[in-house]
């Protein structure tokens, strides 16, 4: 991983065997970035989505290995337990039997195989989660 900040914005690169997950939330406890809206894109070996399932109170996962283009990552970076945390969905396209297909959901997992081109965009403030019992999720904590 290698990365700027321009104009307060933070153009990161990630490299063969980065993991997203992992990455980003390191380089924001680095950085001492609290609060930031992530995008990016870049080209995947392994990829781990979940759907949440509000029954089960888990994510339906679904991992697919091969080459993935990330054509679409969005997300945030809030602070649970203390830390940065990466809440984030992405898109990614792929061929299985000779048909194009696309996978979608809850990042769990993201390992690049080429780069990864991620923009990170800082801002003030700071905004933590709680994690709330009946939903079974973590959600934005203003207080």
């Amino acid at each position: 991983m290698d990365y700027r900040n321009y104009s307060g914005k933070y153009y990161v690169r990630l490299d063969k065997g980065d993991e997203v997950v992992a990455s980003l939330p390191a380089l924001c406890g680095k950085e001492g970035i609290a609060l930031a809206q992530v995008q990016g894109i870049g080209g995947c070996g392994e990829v781990t989505v979940g759907v949440f399932d509000t029954e089960t109170k888990t994510y339906r996962e679904e991992t697919v290995t091969g080459t993935l283009e990330m054509i679409s990552l969005d997300g945030n970076i809030t602070e649970y337990e203390d830390k940065p945390f990466l809440h984030a969905h992405a898109t990614f396209a792929y061929h299985r039997d000779g048909e194009a297909k696309l996978l979608s959901g809850h990042l769990l997992k993201a390992v690049i195989s080429l780069t990864g081109e991620i923009v990170l965009t800082p801002a003030d403030g700071k905004i933590g989660r709680k994690y709330l019992d009946d939903l079974g999720i973590r959600v934005w904590d203003f207080s």
